[in-house]
C-alpha cells in the first residue's frame, strides 16, 4: 500500500462533464416561445390590449440582452481574479516550504535532555508539514506547471523525505517503535514512487547526493527494523549510484561515500550471517524486541517500570555504523517492543501521551489524520476491522459449540491483554557512542531527574576494561577500575599513563550517587567484575548484570549481549549452526519459548523483596530470564571452563537456579534437537562446573523460597 497519492486536486471540475455526451450543454435561459393566439379579426385592438401585450413582451426580451456572452472586459476580469487565486496559491505553498525548512533545520539545534524543552518544537514542525504535505497535495496540478511554480518530481520526494526523518527523530526521542515503522513507510513510499529518480540525477550533483542521503537514512531505518531483504536491495542500488556518481562528477567525497557503504556492507554481514538459514537460503524470522509472553505472570497493574536507559558504547575495535556499535544495536532493541503493526494500515497504534498533533490525532483508521491526510492513505479503508456479523446458530447448534465460544472468548481475553502491554511505552534512550566521563554523569543525572518515585534507571555499559593499581590511593576509596571512556575534547594529555586512565574512567564509585533510586546495571567488559561489590548504600532496589570477563571462543559482539539480545540466534551462532529447516527452527523457537518460561518459574520465587520489584518490569524481568538462560548454555559448553568465562550477577541470587535440574535438561532437549551434543557437555551434570565467584550475601539475604 502506498504512502502517498497523487490524485487531482479537488475542485477541478471537467467542462466536458457538464453535459451527457451527445448532447448540447444546457442553455443559460430557455428560449421564449409564442402562445397560440386567437385567429385575427379586423377588429383593431383597444389601447388597453396593446399596452397589456407590450407590458408581457417587454421583459422577455431583457433577459436575451443580459444573458449574452460575456464582454471583453468581464473575460479579463475573470482571467485577473482566477491569476490573482493562483498567485497567493503558489506564495500560500512557498511560505509553508520556507517555514517547514527553519523548523527542520532547528531540529539540530535542540537539546538533547530535557522533553519540555524540544517537544513545543517538534510539535510546531509537524504542524507545519502537515500543512505543506496536504496543501501541496491538493494544488499539485497548479505547482506542477512551469508558469506558476514548476514543481518538480524529486521536490515532492524531498518533501515526503523529511517528513521520513521527522518521525525518525522522533522516534530517538521517544524510543517509540511506531515512529520508526511510519519513517519506513515514507522512506519506502519514496523508493516505490521513484520521487528522485529521472535524467536529471545525472546532470544535477546536489540532486544526487540528496538521493544517496535517503538512501543510506532508508538502510539505517530498515537496520533497526530488521528489514533484512530491503537492506540487501538497497545496498545494491547504492553501490551503483555511487559507481555513477564517481564516474559522471568525480567528486571529492566519493572515498567518504565508498567508507560509508563498506561500513553498510560489514555492518549488515556482522547482524544478518549469525542467523541460519533454510534450505533454500533465505533468512530465518527470529524476534529480537520484546514480545509479552503469556506464561510469564504479569500483574494486572505493574507500579514499577524502566523509564529511562543509558546506553554507552566505547569498543573501537568492534564493528559499527553510524555510531552504533553491534552491542549497542543489540541493546537497544532488547529494550523495545515490536511494532504494534496489526491495528492500522501501515503499522502504526495510537501514540503516546505527549506525541506531536500530527501524530496522535487518530483518524478512522487509527493513524495520523495530519501528515497522512488527505491522499497518503490510498486503500487504507480496506485495513479498518469490518463489523462481523454474529453468527446465526440455531437452538440444536449453540448448545454443541459453547465450549469453542467459551475458548475463543478466553484467546481474545489473552490477546485484549497482550496488547494492553504492546501499549506500554518503551523506555527512553540516551544513546552515547565514545562519551567522556563527564558526559556519561550528565545523561544519568538527567535520567535520574526524569524518571519519578516507581522508576528506574538502566545503565548499560560496554567498552575496554581499565584496572587502576592497587598500590594508587584511589583505589582506596572505590575508584578500583571499570569501563574505558574517550578523552574527545581534553586536547593533548600531559599527564602520566596511570593518571589518565584513572581520569578517564567510569568507576563503580562514580555511579554510586545514582543508586538513591533503583539502579539496574548491565557490564559488557573485560573488567565488569569491578562492579560486583558496588555499595547499597541507599538501600534502593539495585542489581548488577556482569558479563564474562573474557571470551574462549571470538564474536563480532559480546557474547553476554548476544543472549541478552536473542537467546535464540545466539546459541545457534556459538554452536556453529548456520542452516535449519523452516519446521525445526520452529520446534527449536518453541523449546527456547518454553525454557525461558521454565527460568522463570524459578526466578519469580527469589525472596529478596529490593530484586523482586524489578520484576514488575516487562524488558528488566526478560533480561533476567535471558541472564539465567546463558548461564545455563555456557555453563554446559566444553570451551567455557574457567571462572572468568561465565557470567555472574551482583547481588548473586540466581547461581542456585542455573543448576536446576529441570533447566538443564531443557538445554540438553534443545541440543540434542540441533544435534550439536559434541559441543556441549551432555553427560555430565553441570552442578559443581566452574562458576564466577558469588557475592557475599547478608544472613538476612535469602535467595530462594523454599
Amino acid at each position: 500500500m502506498s504512502a502517498f497519492s497523487e490524485k487531482e486536486p479537488v475542485g477541478v471540475v471537467d467542462p466536458a462533464s457538464q453535459a451527457p455526451e451527445g448532447q448540447a450543454p444546457t442553455p443559460l435561459v430557455e428560449p421564449v416561445t409564442s402562445t397560440p393566439s386567437a385567429p385575427a379579426t379586423d377588429t383593431p385592438a383597444s389601447n388597453d390590449d396593446t399596452n397589456a401585450i407590450l407590458a408581457t413582451q417587454q421583459p422577455q426580451e431583457q433577459p436575451l440582452a443580459a444573458d449574452a456572452e460575456p464582454t471583453d472586459a468581464k473575460r479579463e476580469a475573470d482571467l485577473q481574479q482566477s491569476a490573482e487565486r493562483d498567485k497567493e496559491t503558489v506564495e500560500e505553498f512557498q511560505y509553508l516550504l520556507e517555514k517547514s525548512q527553519q523548523l527542520f533545520s532547528g531540529l539540530s539545534d535542540l537539546p538533547e535532555i530535557g522533553s519540555k524543552y524540544w517537544q513545543p518544537h517538534f510539535q510546531r514542525t509537524f504542524e507545519v508539514y502537515t500543512k505543506l504535505w496536504k496543501f501541496q497535495n491538493q494544488h499539485r496540478v497548479l505547482l506542477e506547471k512551469p508558469e506558476h511554480y514548476g514543481l518538480k518530481r524529486w521536490e515532492v520526494g524531498e518533501i515526503a523525505s523529511k517528513i521520513g526523518q521527522l518521525y525518525y527523530r522522533y522516534y530517538l526521542r521517544t524510543s517509540e517503535t511506531n515512529y520508526l515503522h511510519e519513517a519506513y513507510v515514507f522512506y519506502d513510499a519514496i523508493r516505490e514512487r521513484n520521487y528522485f529518480r529521472g535524467e536529471q540525477e545525472v546532470k544535477n550533483s546536489a540532486l544526487m547526493i540528496k538521493k544517496l542521503r535517503y538512501y543510506a537514512r532508508f538502510i539505517v531505518v530498515c537496520l533497526q527494523m530488521n528489514s533484512t531483504g530491503m537492506m540487501l536491495q538497497l545496498l545494491e542500488e547504492v553501490k551503483s549510484l555511487i559507481e555513477v556518481y564517481s564516474t559522471v562528477f568525480n567528486p571529492v567525497d566519493k572515498m567518504e561515500w565508498a567508507l560509508v557503504v563498506k561500513e553498510m556492507a560489514l555492518f549488515m554481514q556482522a547482524v544478518c550471517s549469525p542467523v541460519p538459514v533454510d534450505d533454500a537460503g533465505v533468512t530465518l524470522p527470529a524476534a529480537y524486541r520484546l514480545m509479552p509472553r503469556r506464561n510469564m505472570r504479569i500483574d494486572k497493574e505493574p507500579k514499577f517500570r524502566l523509564q529511562e536507559a543509558v546506553v554507552v558504547g566505547n569498543r573501537p575495535t568492534q564493528i559499527k555504523f553510524s555510531e552504533l556499535t553491534l552491542d549497542m544495536y543489540y541493546v537497544l532493541q532488547m529494550l523495545e517492543r515490536e511494532p504494534n503493526v496489526n491495528t492500522t494500515s501501515m503499522g502504526a497504534t495510537a501514540p503516546s501521551e505527549g506525541a506531536p498533533t500530527a501524530v496522535t490525532e487518530p483518524s478512522s483508521t487509527g493513524i495520523s489524520e495530519a501528515v497522512r491526510s488527505p491522499d497518503m492513505l490510498e486503500g487504507a479503508s480496506s485495513a479498518v476491522p469490518q463489523e462481523r456479523s454474529e453468527p446465526n446458530h440455531t437452538a440444536d447448534t449453540a448448545r454443541s459449540d459453547s465450549a469453542e465460544i467459551k475458548a475463543k472468548e478466553k484467546t481474545e481475553d489473552t490477546d485484549r491483554e497482550r496488547d494492553r502491554a504492546m501499549r506500554r511505552p518503551n523506555p527512553h534512550k540516551y544513546v552515547l557512542y565514545q562519551p567522556s566521563v563527564s558526559q556519561v554523569q550528565v545523561y544519568l543525572a538527567n535520567a535520574f531527574r526524569e524518571i519519578g518515585d516507581q522508576g528506574c534507571v538502566l545503565l548499560y555499559l560496554s567498552s575496554d576494561g581499565t584496572r587502576i593499581d592497587s598500590e594508587n590511593s584511589a583505589s582506596q576509596h572505590g575508584f578500583i577500575g571499570g569501563i574505558a571512556t574517550s578523552r574527545r575534547g581534553q586536547g593533548d594529555s600531559t599527564q602520566d599513563h596511570s593518571t589518565d586512565q584513572l581520569i578517564n574512567t567510569v568507576h563503580p564509585a562514580d555511579l554510586v550517587p545514582f543508586t538513591r533510586k533503583p539502579f539496574f546495571l548491565i557490564v559488557e567488559s573485560s573488567c565488569s567484575t569491578t562492579y560486583s561489590n558496588m555499595p547499597n548504600l541507599f538501600n534502593q532496589p539495585m542489581l548488577a548484570l556482569l558479563s564474562p570477563t573474557s571470551y574462549p571462543i571470538h564474536m563480532n559482539s559480546g557474547i553476554y549481549t548476544f543472549f541478552l539480545h536473542s537467546p535464540l540466534v545466539a546459541f545457534c551462532a556459538l554452536s556453529q549452526i548456520t542452516t535449519m529447516d523452516a519446521m525445526q527452527w520452529t520446534r527449536v523457537e518453541r523449546m527456547f519459548g518454553e525454557f525461558e518460561d521454565c527460568v522463570w518459574e524459578f526466578v519469580s520465587k527469589v525472596k529478596d523483596a529490593r530484586v523482586r520489584k524489578f520484576f514488575g518490569d516487562d524488558f528488566l524481568r526478560q533480561v533476567v530470564v535471558r541472564h539465567v538462560v546463558c548461564c545455563v548454555v555456557l555453563g554446559m559448553h566444553r570451551e567455557f571452563v574457567r571462572k572468568e568465562h561465565l557470567p555472574q550477577a551482583s547481588p548473586e541470587l540466581f547461581a542456585q537456579i542455573v543448576d536446576k535440574p529441570e533447566l538443564v535438561r531443557r538445554a540438553r532437549a534443545i541440543i540434542e534437537e540441533c544435534a550439536v551434543a559434541e559441543m556441549y557437555r551432555m553427560e555430565e551434570s553441570t552442578v559443581g562446573s566452574p562458576r564466577s565467584p558469588v557475592t557475599q550475601l547478608a544472613p538476612t539475604d535469602a535467595v530462594l523460597s523454599t
